[in-house]
């Protein structure tokens, strides 16, 4: 499925903190909630600030994954991934500035498609362009060392 999109749009969120450590944003009609580990002041009901970027990084691989795949005519039968990403903790620890929070990630993406293997190629860069949280990633410095895992139905 394909949609145009105007030149820019605006995200509006809105977000009430409800302990020092646990915040419920809202955006259209959904709620958000994050919240930060017991040994960190927060009462661990939902996942925390950077974990829920990285999962936002995974949501857009899978977003833009499918709508480049659509555009090219090709169908992706079967997505999942994972990450691990290192995180400097400087920033967090002392007063001296992290220049680059998230230096490496290490990110797996497994794919099912009929898709030929020069088909996959092109999607996996158009992917590095076309998704705004590996731009916003890796205009920051981070180092994305991405491996593609493809099965064939």
């Amino acid at each position: 499925m394909t949609f145009d999109l105007p030149p820019t749009h605006h995200f509006l969120l809105e977000a009430e903190a409800t302990s020092r450590c646990r915040l419920e944003a809202s955006t259209r009609q959904h709620t958000v909630v994050i919240d930060e580990p017991a040994v960190r002041g927060g009462s661990d009901t939902a996942a925390t600030p950077l974990e829920t970027m990285l999962a936002s990084f995974l949501a857009c691989l899978n977003v833009i994954s499918h709508l480049i795949a659509d555009e090219m005519g090709i169908e992706i039968e079967d997505l999942s991934m994972s990450l691990d990403a290192t995180f400097d903790t400087d920033g967090i620890r002392n007063t001296t500035p992290t220049a680059l929070p998230f230096p490496e990630i290490a990110l797996t993406m497994n794919i099912t498609t009929s898709a030929s293997d020069a088909e996959v190629a092109q999607l996996r860069e158009d992917l590095g362009k076309r998704c705004p949280m590996t731009v916003v990633l890796t205009q920051a410095g981070t180092k994305i060392n991405a491996t593609w895992n493809v099965t064939r139905p």
